[in-house]
C-alpha cells in the first residue's frame, strides 16, 4: 500500500464507525465498549449465546441494549429487541431484571391489532385475558446540567450539552461555534459522564433519544400557576390557552408523595398533546416519559405504604411492650 494509501485508511480509523441508520436494511450497529474500542453488535451475540445473565449484565451489553433501544425509538417489545441478541426470551428477559427498572423498564402490556395512539400507548397495562407481550423502555439517570445552560459550570456528573440544540432549536445550529454551549457529545466532560453512566457507545440521536424520554428539562415549561390553587387550572387565567404545561411538576421530576394528586399526571391527551406538536416535541418520547414517570409515581407509594406500615408495626410492638 502506498504511503498515502496508508494516511487514509488511518484516518478512516480514526474517524470511527459511521452511526447507525434505524431501519435501513442491512444498516450494523456497533458498540463502544468501557475501554474505548468499538465492536459489531454481532459481538455480543455471538459471546450471548452462551454466557450467563449474570455476565450479560456488565455494561458494556447494557450499554449495546440501550443503544438498540435507542436506535428503535427508546421502546421495543421484548420479541423485537431479542432478534437483536442471540439469547432465548428467558434468557433475556432475566438480564434486563438483573439490571433492573433504574436502567430498563419491563412491563408485560396487552396488544391489539392496528396503530394505537398516543394515549393507549401510554396508558397500555396487562390485557386482561387477552393478547399480551413484554414492552422494554431504555431508562437512564442521565441529565443535561441546568446551571451549564447559565453559564454557571464548568464540570460536574451532568452531560455539558445544549439544551435547545437536543431539542433541535438552537438557532446556531447551523454554525454552531457561534453558539456559547457546547453542540458535542464528545468533549471531555460529557465521554466522562456518559461512561459513568454506561451509555459509552450511543450516537447524538440515540442519546437525544434517551434524554428526551428521561430528563424533565427537556419537556415544554411547567406552569407554576396551575400548580397553585384549588380551581381547575389554578391560578392559571390563561386556561386552556397557555402555552406552558399543564401538569402536576412533583410527578414530572417522580417526586409526588400525592396518592391522589388534584393536578395532572397525564402528559398525554388532547390539550397537552397540541402544546407538545406546536414546540415540535417528540410524541413518542413524551408517551415514553409518562410511561416512566407513572411507574416511577407507583414504586414511590409502594415504598411510602411499606414505610408507613413498618412505623404502624414498631408503635404496635411499642404499645404492647407498655401494657406488659
Amino acid at each position: 500500500m502506498s504511503p498515502s494509501g496508508r494516511r487514509l485508511a488511518r484516518s478512516k480509523r480514526c474517524l470511527g464507525p459511521r452511526p447507525p441508520f434505524p431501519g435501513r436494511p442491512g444498516s450494523r450497529l456497533e458498540i463502544v465498549d468501557v475501554t474505548g474500542r468499538s465492536r459489531p453488535a454481532s459481538d455480543f451475540r455471538a459471546a450471548g449465546a452462551g454466557s450467563r445473565a449474570a455476565t450479560m449484565a456488565e455494561p458494556t451489553v447494557c450499554s449495546f441494549l440501550t443503544k438498540v433501544l435507542c436506535a428503535h425509538g427508546g421502546r421495543m417489545l421484548l420479541q423485537d429487541l431479542r432478534a437483536h441478541v442471540e439469547l432465548s426470551e428467558a434468557r433475556l428477559r432475566a438480564v434486563l431484571r438483573q439490571a433492573g427498572p433504574d436502567r430498563f423498564l419491563l412491563q408485560e402490556v396487552g396488544v391489539q391489532d392496528g396503530l394505537w395512539g398516543a394515549e393507549a400507548e401510554a396508558a397500555a397495562g396487562a390485557g386482561a385475558g387477552g393478547p399480551s407481550a413484554w414492552r422494554v423502555v431504555a431508562v437512564s439517570s442521565a441529565r443535561l446540567c441546568a446551571r451549564y445552560q447559565r453559564g454557571e459550570c464548568q464540570a460536574c456528573d451532568h452531560l455539558h450539552i445544549c439544551r435547545r440544540h437536543m431539542l433541535g432549536k438552537c438557532p446556531n445550529r447551523d454554525c454552531w461555534s457561534t453558539c456559547t454551549l457546547s453542540h458535542d457529545i464528545h468533549t471531555p466532560v460529557n465521554m466522562q459522564v456518559l461512561k459513568n453512566q454506561g451509555l459509552f457507545g450511543l450516537n447524538e440521536a440515540q442519546l437525544r433519544i434517551l434524554l428526551l424520554q428521561n430528563d424533565p428539562c427537556l419537556l415544554p415549561e411547567v406552569c407554576l400557576l396551575y400548580n397553585k390553587g384549588e380551581a381547575l387550572y389554578g391560578y392559571c387565567n390563561l386556561k386552556d390557552k397557555c402555552n406552558k404545561f399543564h401538569v402536576c411538576k412533583s410527578f414530572v421530576r417522580g417526586e409526588c408523595r400525592l396518592q391522589r394528586c388534584k393536578r395532572s399526571h397525564q402528559l398525554i391527551h388532547e390539550t397537552s398533546l397540541k402544546l407538545l406538536q406546536d414546540q415540535g416535541l417528540n410524541i413518542p418520547s413524551v408517551v415514553n416519559f409518562q410511561i416512566i414517570s407513572a411507574y416511577r409515581h407507583t414504586k414511590l407509594h409502594k415504598m411510602l405504604e411499606n414505610k408507613g406500615e413498618t412505623i404502624r408495626d414498631r408503635q404496635s410492638t411499642i404499645n404492647m411492650a407498655v401494657l406488659t
